[in-house]
């Protein structure tokens, strides 16, 4: 008998401490993999580094609660119990994060049951969907569409006019009144080219009495 198993959970039926580390590791290891494709494939402006952690820590923590719950009915109603206590105020902004929550406690289950070829395959698999739908833009609608924010004191027609150069088609949302006599225009707009939208961001700061330019299109959101 290795000296690791010496060390049992329990009296007597535990899980030997070689095993309990196997675990572990293993969970740490495609947890992991899980948060590495997260931070790959992740789009849009509601990246956590947080979440990359927890889902490390989730994978482990669910592995180690299976292994104490083992086969004994009494444990899982005792601990879920125990756990039933614990509320999770934490909201997700982005439904993608939760799946990725999810996978993480699947592969802790997976491992904590000792059921490691469907821990393994669920990270692989899973992990390659995700990949292959966020480079070919699986779902993806017009990366082109968005939204044009100006703070300036030309008229609107003006900036109606540039903007008919450079979109497919624009519209005006909301014109507001600030301070300095300057007006806040938004315009609905979808570009001929998303890759023009730092030489109209520069077209437009061009105009005289504009003090600030914001784009946001679909999928992406940056302010100059």
């Amino acid at each position: 008998m290795a000296p690791l198993d010496w060390f049992r959970f329990g009296a007597g039926s535990g899980t030997p401490a070689s095993v309990i580390l196997l675990d572990l590791l293993l969970s740490y290891v495609l947890a992991q993999l899980v948060a590495w494709l997260y931070i790959w494939t992740h789009r849009g402006l509601s990246y956590s580094r947080n979440l990359t952690h927890s889902i490390v820590i989730i994978a482990m923590v669910v592995t180690s609660v299976m292994l104490v719950v083992g086969d004994s009915i009494a444990r899982a109603f005792g601990l879920v119990g125990a756990l039933a206590i614990i509320r999770f105020r934490t909201v997700l902004r982005d439904t993608r994060d939760t799946v990725f929550i999810f996978l993480a406690l699947t592969i802790g289950i997976a491992i904590g049951a000792h059921h490691y070829a469907v821990a393994i395959g669920s990270a692989l698999i899973i992990g390659l969907v995700a990949v292959q739908l966020s480079l070919t833009g699986f779902g993806q609608r017009h990366t082109d569409t968005g939204v044009v924010r100006i703070r300036s004191t030309s008229p609107v027609e003006q900036l109606e006019a540039l903007l008919e150069s450079w979109c497919r088609s624009q519209q005006l949302l909301s014109l507001k009144e600030t301070t300095g006599g300057e007006s806040e225009f938004s315009f609905e707009v979808r570009l001929y080219d998303p890759s023009d939208r730092e030489d109209l961001v520069t077209a437009l700061r061009a105009i005289n009495g504009t003090s600030s330019v914001s784009v946001a299109l679909e999928e992406r959101a940056e302010e100059w």
